[in-house]
């Protein structure tokens, strides 16, 4: 259970992840960009009980796109996790991206992650997955209905990166 217990440095990976929109214009250009993010609530996981090292965890996100077409735009999410051991599916993560001039509205539709131990310790973590905007309003308005996949890194406690690629 300590391995558990310490993954809520965790949560933020799935915001991760944020996935996010650009104008049409820097769509067609850039079809990458990075995000640097944060878990800024949450709690520990949640053992359900019925086994052990099976649990949850729920967490809240904000992220900065760093690069790329949505440079300056901020994220906010949220992710529920279903953990077996030391690796997570995602369950539920969606949130917006704001930025002056859009609006765009995120969910991930497939996410895994694995911890990294060393030492019997948790050092960090790494995750991938798929997503898509339900919703895009603004100059980010053809990202609508569009999918794109992620990765993700922990960079420190409760801090992590992601890269954003559009399909």
């Amino acid at each position: 259970m300590t391995k558990l217990s310490s993954l809520w440095i965790v949560f933020g990976a799935t915001a991760m992840v944020a996935l996010s929109a650009a104008a049409p214009t820097a769509v067609a250009q850039e079809n990458t960009f990075t995000l640097s993010c944060q878990a800024v609530g949450g709690g520990g996981s949640e053992p359900l009980g019925d086994r052990d090292c099976h649990s949850i965890s729920v967490n809240l996100d904000s992220c900065r796109a760093e690069t790329g077409p949505m440079s300056g735009g901020v994220l906010t999410g949220s992710s529920i996790w279903e953990w077996d051991g030391t690796n997570a599916v995602v369950l539920a993560h969606n949130g917006v991206v704001r930025k002056p001039g859009f609006t765009v509205v995120y969910q991930h539709t497939e996410g895994k992650l694995a911890l990294t131990i060393a030492d019997g310790k948790v050092t960090g973590w790494t995750a991938s997955g798929k997503g898509h905007w339900p919703l895009a309003t603004g100059s980010a308005a053809s990202l609508a209905g569009k999918s794109y996949t992620w990765t993700a890194k922990s960079t420190g406690p409760t801090l992590y990166t992601v890269e954003v690629k559009m399909e």
